[in-house]
């Protein structure tokens, strides 16, 4: 099914860059790259319904690129897919949370009740925390495994109590009456989406990576010089109003192209302390294995080519 998404979202030649997302906010200015006209014919974007299809879609070959939290590069990485990861999308600051519906008002509340999650490490970890804050574990709620483009449809019929999600489904949950339970905020520097390639792509498309990450930063820019059609285009593709576009934006900090080589590079960066954070954090979690092959590795060489 992932291959026939691929194939009939496909606008590009058929050798050019192929990249992966699913909708999330982090992940917008790569579309309004290609709006504005910043990608070549070398770069080809592709939107699939949830992050379990794009890792699905990465480690069937389908896709070259995949925009993922790091949890998710990590968790490939750890089965045998060999990795390189290129930039941080975003940083979660309150964009991923846990919404409740009435009389599910505090994390307490969950006790007993059913929570839709996607069967991703993101979700089991923004659970973990949100469970380990209340005092609470796996076993005193019920899991209701759920796609993320499941979300909004099992909350409106009543077939959850709670649901683990993040922007913009989680403005049009709240929009319905949802009560905000828990959000990143709390566990600052937990959800980091990142963007990888599979190595064995460098040698065809070494160039079309540098063509990637050049017009997602002059995107980036256009979203300063020309802020009203950016956010405009934003808006309409994820189906936010203005005021919810901006209020969602507000929990993520997207990394200026500085910041992002500041948290690649260094001995260790930035990203190689988070990383073994993560993983240890994981591994407590039961969602990597103890010992488990591959050390998710950075390169920032083809950020150093992006025009400043």
């Amino acid at each position: 099914m992932v291959v026939l998404v691929v194939a009939g979202c496909s606008r590009e030649s058929p050798h050019a860059l192929k990249v992966a997302t699913n909708a999330w906010l982090g992940y917008e200015p790569l579309y309004l790259a290609r709006y504005i006209g910043a990608y070549p014919p070398s770069v080809d974007m592709v939107q699939l319904p949830s992050a379990t299809d794009v890792m699905r879609a990465l480690r069937n070959g389908n896709v070259d690129v995949a925009a993922l939290t790091l949890d998710e590069a990590m968790l490939l990485e750890s089965q045998g897919e060999d990795l390189v990861l290129l930039m941080a999308m975003d940083f979660s600051d309150g964009a991923d949370v846990v919404l409740g519906r009435s009389p599910v008002q505090s994390l307490k509340d969950l006790k007993g009740q059913r929570v839709g999650v996607e069967n991703t490490g993101l979700g089991a970890l923004v659970l973990s925390a949100a469970l380990e804050m209340a005092g609470l574990t796996l076993g005193d709620i019920k899991v209701i495994t759920l796609p993320v483009d499941q979300h909004l449809t099992a909350y409106t019929a009543g077939d959850v109590d709670a649901v683990v999600t993040f922007e913009p489904i989680a403005t049009q949950l709240r929009n319905q009456g949802a009560n905000l339970l828990f959000d990143s905020s709390a566990v600052p520097g937990l959800v980091v989406d990142v963007l990888v390639a599979r190595q064995s792509i460098f040698p065809q498309h070494g160039n079309a990576i540098v063509d990637l990450l050049d017009g997602y930063y002059q995107a980036r820019r256009y979203m300063v010089s020309n802020a009203p059609d950016a956010h405009s285009f934003i808006a309409r593709r994820i189906k936010l109003s203005a005021d919810e576009l901006s209020a969602a934006f507000a929990g993520l900090r997207l990394p200026t192209l500085q910041e992002n080589l500041d948290w690649l590079e260094g001995a260790p960066s930035p990203f190689e302390q988070n990383s073994v954070r993560l993983r240890e954090l994981m591994q407590q979690r039961g969602l990597l294995l103890s010992g488990s092959p591959g050390s998710l590795k950075a390169d920032s060489q083809w950020l150093r080519r992006v025009r400043p």
